[in-house]
């Protein structure tokens, strides 16, 4: 089992299914059309405090739900993060 399925998060991308070759594991994730947080800071000339609060917001809730079970992400950066 992947701490996907076992610590679900409205935050997290979400996984499906799981298939396993001899030589490969396959994830069937949720399919996400947006850009992550690196390309859209990149793009955007004004970034609003309101802008920046929504997404920490959002992260600080999904890193503490990882922490309260135990969980460290360890790359968290902003082309980790979807939009």
């Amino acid at each position: 089992m992947t701490l996907l399925k076992e610590y679900p998060h409205k935050s997290f991308i979400a996984l499906h299914e799981v298939y396993e070759s001899n030589n490969y594991v396959y994830l069937v994730l949720e399919y996400l059309k947006d850009d992550h947080l690196f390309t859209q800071l990149k793009k955007c000339v004004n970034y609003t405090e309101s802008d920046a609060r929504k997404i920490m917001k959002s992260i600080l809730e999904a890193t503490e739900h990882l922490h309260r079970n135990q969980i460290v992400h360890r790359d968290l950066k902003p082309s980790n993060i979807l939009l």
